[in-house]
């Protein structure tokens, strides 16, 4: 890093500095440390208190991997539950309540209002993934919601899908969402296939509401205990 941060342009100027740095390293652990840790909490919390939810997702991990191997990305396109399961728990929290700032770079209309060249937007994350006018009960946890009638993954045209704008849309939309939704059905699956998770003992875990999140720039849940007991055979 030292010598990058040596090196000139063609102009003889610096083209890192110690502030780029700090940026990147922040840039890091916010956008790419903090939303993948709520999301993942988040569906610990979940599993533990839905474990009817827990055991369809255990059967369906166990019929496509099984328990011989690790899970694999090209096992995602036959995982339709649990990748509805994360896109569910995705919009529910909405950890990134409000997205990055951003401005006009032209004079526009959006819904119907007049937007003045350099306006700041900041779209409200929250709010779109919480409206009952796009949502149908949008505070209740429902892990089928992307789901179509024979069990498989709505296509990412799907209006349902649509709507669901975690990683923001079009050219400045979050580099790290395939990143981010790899490494994320890799920790659950494998989660899923060695380990159960459950309560702990004498201690009932109160139900996961998004509303009750840490505030934050990220939001992240509550902080929680659970038990995770290692699987000793397939669910049949």
């Amino acid at each position: 890093m030292k010598e990058v941060m040596k090196e000139r342009d063609k102009d003889g100027k610096q083209w890192l500095m110690k502030e780029n740095v700090k940026c990147i390293i922040y840039d890091l652990y916010a956008a790419g440390y903090r939303t993948t840790r709520a999301a993942i909490l988040s569906m610990i919390h979940i599993l533990a208190k839905r474990p009817e939810l827990q055991r369809e997702l255990q059967k369906e991990m166990d019929t496509v991997i099984g328990s011989e191997r690790e899970p694999r990305l090209s096992d995602r396109g036959d995982c339709p539950r649990i990748e509805s399961f994360i896109l569910e728990t995705l919009r529910y929290i909405s950890h990134l309540p409000l997205f990055v700032f951003h401005a006009a770079s032209q004079s526009t209309s959006i819904g119907g209002y007049d937007i003045e060249k350099d306006t700041v937007i900041v779209a409200n994350s929250w709010t779109m993934h919480h409206s009952e006018k796009y949502w149908d009960e949008p505070f209740s946890f429902k892990a089928e919601r992307f789901l179509d009638s024979n069990g498989q993954l709505f296509p990412a045209t799907h209006p349902i899908r649509k709507r669901l704008l975690v990683f923001g849309l079009g050219k400045r939309s979050c580099i790290g969402e395939v990143f981010a939704k790899s490494r994320t059905f890799l920790f659950l699956s494998t989660l899923l296939q060695t380990t159960t998770i459950v309560e702990p003992e004498g201690i009932t875990l109160p139900e996961f509401d998004p509303r009750a999140m840490v505030p934050g720039i990220v939001i992240q849940p509550q902080p929680f205990e659970v038990r995770f007991v290692v699987r000793s055979k397939r669910i049949s």
